[in-house]
């Protein structure tokens, strides 16, 4: 009896890899699907048993509160709701001007690892990557006294020089990589043709590093508008709040209300979802080339 040999072989190996790969995507994408379905729906739906995935009576009403908050939306959270749209902006302003702030900062401080050889630079490097292991309830305590002693609580400048502080390290690293890849002859060239120092440099140097200035950009920035402890702290009024400080008041111990805190959390998602999207291509250029130059 004569065996007829298999013509296809069942590809598990791929099967197995596809499987993985639609789970993680399920994990990473369901929580902000379902944070988006449940700020369209009414309070009543978002907490029904069993929970409805699709909104049966979707509502704009969590988003419109957020202009014109009705009396028991005015109340969520220590008027939270009210809140809302300043803490977006103080997030935009300080998380901007930190990026900007920590871009300038790190292009002189990469450049000169990158291109002037001086004893100590590797340890130098080192020591900065150190100051970001530093746990921020380490400091919290002595930044917070010596933001009070230059008056600068519950303003854009406590926050700006703290988060900076917090994305400069990577940002070094980050550009110095991309700055040892630009070839030396390009400056050269612009010097025969007498360009300054600073002419070089916006003109010749940073154009050819444009993806590394992208991906350290973006990290600053995400960096700011996400953290929270240094932001509780240092705000206390709508002035300087930002939106990860606002976004924690909508629970309390009396009354929560999901739909309202998910339409914020949506909002607080938007900024750096399309600034993410906009320079896609050079961040993930930045990121990549930044990972295996060294």
């Amino acid at each position: 009896m004569t065996t007829v040999p298999l013509r296809y072989r069942i590809p598990w190996k791929k099967i197995v890899v596809y499987t993985l790969a639609v789970l993680f995507a399920l994990y990473l994408v369901l929580p902000f699907y379902w944070i988006v379905a449940m700020s369209f729906m009414p309070e009543a739906d978002a907490t029904a048993v069993p929970p409805q995935w699709i909104p049966e009576h979707p509502t704009l009403d969590n988003y419109l509160g957020f202009v014109n908050p009705s009396d028991a939306q005015a109340l969520v959270g220590s008027r939270a709701v009210e809140e809302t749209p300043y803490s977006l902006l103080n997030s935009f302003v300080v998380a901007g001007s930190t990026a900007l702030l920590n871009l300038v900062l790190a292009i002189f401080a990469a450049y000169s690892f990158s291109r002037i050889k001086f004893r100590g630079s590797q340890l130098l490097l080192i020591l900065y990557l150190i100051t970001r292991m530093v746990p921020g309830i380490a400091i919290i305590i002595p930044y917070y006294l010596l933001m009070r002693e230059f008056r600068l609580l519950d303003t854009y400048l406590a926050l700006i020089l703290s988060y900076t502080t917090f994305a400069l390290p990577i940002t070094i690293w980050i550009l110095k990589d991309f700055f040892r890849s630009v070839p030396r002859e390009l400056e050269d060239a612009a010097r025969v043709d007498r360009c300054g120092w600073f002419r070089t440099m916006w003109s010749v140097f940073l154009p050819v590093a444009a993806p590394g200035l992208v991906a350290a950009a973006v990290f600053s920035f995400m960096t700011a508008w996400n953290e929270f402890m240094f932001a509780l702290f240092l705000t206390s009024t709508k002035a300087a709040k930002t939106i990860p400080v606002v976004a924690a008041n909508f629970a309390t111990d009396f009354n929560t209300q999901y739909t309202v805190m998910a339409a914020a959390g949506v909002l607080a998602v938007i900024p750096p979802l399309v600034l993410a999207l906009i320079f896609q291509r050079k961040l993930v250029a930045g990121m990549a080339a930044g990972s295996v130059k060294g």
